[in-house]
């Protein structure tokens, strides 16, 4: 349905040529192509500079002699909306001029999704009030934390317990050799409030050591970005549980030596960390096996240690943290259906290609999620 008081406009970050009897809009990629012999489409185009409402539209179309009805603008207006051409001009910003600024870049970029319904400074604010707890600030958390607050976040709890390293320093951006030896979630707060004082901050000095203290600091939040492994083979166990018990999405996986991995779980709609083990325990025997092994080796003080990991590239890091973060926005704002709902996805530095490398579903007899009603997928905007 059209919408009579909306101001339509050709977006702003789109070139509009005209070339011999046709009109070209460029889109990201691609061009839209518009027959266009007796002028009357740049005529239209014209019109469409977010001062008019669509009924001023159609009159001044007909004062210049354009024998068009309501409704045939209608349909126009409507047909360039589904192509992704137009926004609203008059849509009210509810941002700040300094937020305006600040978030310049980020709103040309959303305007690709915006619509006459949803305005680009809907989406933002969108990500500016998204619930956001980062628990680990080394490799990944260190990027992602700097990512979100450049993203507009600025609703995020931190979790950390660890000390900075200078075996740090070859990813983890946050931390300078001048800071080893200091808690990195007090280095963290210094830097990140330097680099936005708006966000509000919650950081924590905290070891996540059983389900309930993982409840304790995702409760309240819409989503749990989980960037630890420590201790190994319990800890996503217990962020799962909580993350379940809360209602919060969980998005996690990691650097895995030439390999990132990651997955997004939503309580409700896809299955949990309990659901996928089970599914594995039933189609893929030996990585049950290996995954029964390994528990019992990290809780074993006789059983051989898990090696060192030795791995830690930053180019990887980076690669792993732009795939999470474009689930974040997808997450937020719902101009996308998230990636890896549901399903484990890979990338290999060797092409850096994503792949599904697994997928599960809900499982009825989870001991962990079966009980939470189910829930509509993530909305998302209907897009070209």
């Amino acid at each position: 349905m059209t919408h009579h008081q909306a101001k339509p406009r050709i977006k702003p970050t789109l070139p509009v040529y005209r070339v011999s009897d046709h009109v070209y809009i460029q889109l990201p990629g691609k061009c839209v192509e518009l027959s266009d012999a007796d002028g009357g489409i740049s005529l239209f185009v014209g019109l469409l500079d977010g001062t008019r409402t669509v009924p001023e539209v159609q009159r001044e179309l007909r004062a210049a002699g354009r024998d068009l009805t309501r409704e045939d603008v209608d349909a126009a207006i409507e047909e360039f909306d589904r192509a992704g051409l137009i926004e609203d001009g008059a849509a009210a910003p509810g941002l700040d001029g300094h937020s305006l600024e600040r978030w310049k870049r980020n709103l040309g970029f959303l305007e690709n999704y915006s619509s006459l319904a949803t305005s680009k400074y809907t989406l933002q604010r969108k990500l500016r009030d998204y619930r956001v707890v980062l628990l680990g600030l080394g490799g990944v958390g260190s990027h992602m934390l700097y990512d979100l607050v450049g993203l507009g976040v600025r609703d995020i709890r931190v979790v950390d317990f660890d000390t900075v390293e200078l075996s740090n320093l070859n990813r983890q951006i946050l931390y300078r050799e001048s800071d080893i030896g200091r808690p990195k979630i007090e280095v963290a707060t210094e830097r990140i409030l330097a680099y936005d004082p708006l966000v509000k901050l919650d950081a924590r000095s905290t070891y996540i050591g059983c389900a309930d203290e993982a409840l304790a600091v995702v409760e309240g939040r819409d989503l749990v970005l989980s960037a630890v492994d420590m201790p190994k083979m319990q800890v996503v166990n217990w962020i799962n549980q909580a993350c379940v018990t809360a209602g919060a999405t969980l998005i996690t996986g990691g650097v895995d030596s030439r390999r990132i991995a990651y997955y997004t779980m939503i309580p409700g709609v896809t299955g949990c960390v309990e659901c996928w083990k089970a599914d594995v325990a039933e189609h893929d025997r030996l990585s049950a096996d290996l995954s029964v092994k390994k528990a019992e080796w990290a809780e074993s003080a006789h059983e051989p240690r898990f090696p060192e990991d030795m791995s830690a590239f930053g180019a990887l890091v980076t690669l792993y943290t732009a795939h999470v973060l474009g689930e974040v926005v997808r997450l937020a704002t719902g101009i996308a259906p998230p990636l890896s709902q549901g399903r484990l996805m890979e990338a290999y530095f060797d092409d850096a290609v994503p792949r599904e490398s697994e997928r599960w579903s809900r499982r009825p007899d989870c001991p962990v999620c079966s009980h939470v009603p189910a829930a509509p997928a993530p909305a998302v905007r209907a897009t070209t």
